[in-house]
């Protein structure tokens, strides 16, 4: 769990004096009138290159990106919910939520999709950095990264035992180095060098993880933690993956956005390969664990941020839910757990190859 650290973070840069701002939010009114079919345009005569303005953001028409994507748009349900398909993809779309859906997967934009003119639209940053690296990963025009030379990061360790759940004695750090060391092992079966960012139960700033990994060279960096909830313990359980925020975008927890979103980060030179990390990743993990989809989401944690390779930060399952305390607490879910870093690098490295071609 990363919370506490990033908001002292936040608070930092601030007091720093990085005052990026931001223009106000425009109030405008989102057309409600059913189309018959989904419209493949209705950008405004004056907007460039199908971009259109919408409170301060740019924004593209959904199914002309979906088409320069090989996917077909499709209503669920007229002027709400719209689908982009193909025999392999599906990207179904839900007008004024950040939440997507791709190949069954919950993911979170930074802005959610508009019904404008008739035309369902989604951010140009969401369409560029997140959703084309996703379903046409050879159409990115950023250079591929290679893939030699992984970095893990079991997440706390030392004096900072993560979070806890008292009642079953167990804590953070010893489940996350736990996870990592089995997945060590596993990528170094699968041909990579393999580097960790602490291999004992010692404690590292947010900030020397990163930069470990780095030194080492490493193309990959992931990050593993579990996470916990002070209220409705039994209620919540599940999985999520971050990625870094993009530049000029909200957080998966901001509900507003903010002077800090306008600040460039280390991490934002890999925006697209984040992406398809982060996807690949989260659906490894919920296919292997069987657990409930809380998402890819994204958030500037200082791990994600500083991080000079494409990067992912896995929150595995929740330490505050009984049941899945006990299941995290027994060595084979544990492995499980590992297994699921190891088919999502697997899965990402086939995406790459696909993108080199």
């Amino acid at each position: 769990m990363w919370w506490p650290a990033y908001k002292k973070l936040r608070t930092l840069v601030a007091i720093g004096g990085l005052l990026a701002v931001l223009g106000g939010q425009e109030v405008y009114a989102i057309a409600r009138s059913t189309p018959s079919r989904p419209a493949a345009g209705g950008a405004s005569a004056s907007s460039a290159a199908g971009v259109v303005k919408l409170g301060g953001i740019d924004y593209v028409d959904a199914a002309a990106f979906g088409k320069k994507a090989g996917l077909k748009a499709v209503w669920i349900k007229a002027g709400e919910r719209l689908s982009l398909r193909s025999d392999t993809t599906r990207v179904d779309l839900e007008v004024d939520s950040r939440e997507v859906m791709v190949n069954g997967v919950r993911v979170f934009m930074g802005e959610g999709a508009r019904l404008h003119k008739k035309t369902v639209r989604i951010s140009k940053i969401d369409a560029e950095r997140l959703l084309l690296p996703i379903v046409r990963p050879a159409s990115v025009t950023a250079a591929v990264p290679q893939l030699r030379v992984i970095a893990l990061d079991a997440g706390h360790g030392g004096r900072d035992p993560g979070k806890e759940n008292k009642k079953l004695r167990v804590n953070e750090k010893t489940f996350t180095l736990d996870v990592v060391k089995r997945a060590e092992k596993l990528l170094t079966q699968q041909g990579y060098k393999v580097v960790l960012t602490r291999k004992s139960d010692t404690y590292a700033e947010l900030g020397d993880r990163p930069a470990a990994a780095a030194r080492a060279g490493a193309d990959l960096f992931i990050s593993v933690h579990f996470n916990a909830v002070a209220a409705n313990v039994e209620r919540v359980s599940g999985t999520e993956t971050y990625t870094m925020t993009p530049q000029y975008q909200r957080s998966a927890s901001d509900s507003t956005r903010d002077s800090m979103d306008a600040i460039a980060n280390p991490g934002n030179v890999n925006d697209h390969w984040n992406a398809l990390l982060g996807y690949h990743m989260q659906r490894a993990m919920l296919a292997d664990l069987k657990t409930s989809d809380r998402g890819l989401k994204r958030g500037r944690l200082a791990v994600l941020r500083l991080a000079t390779c494409p990067a992912v930060l896995v929150e595995a399952g929740f330490l505050s839910n009984t049941s899945e305390a006990k299941k995290i607490a027994t060595a084979e879910y544990r492995q499980k757990i590992a297994d699921a870093i190891a088919d999502g690098v697997k899965a990402y490295a086939a995406a790459l190859a696909t993108a080199r071609k």
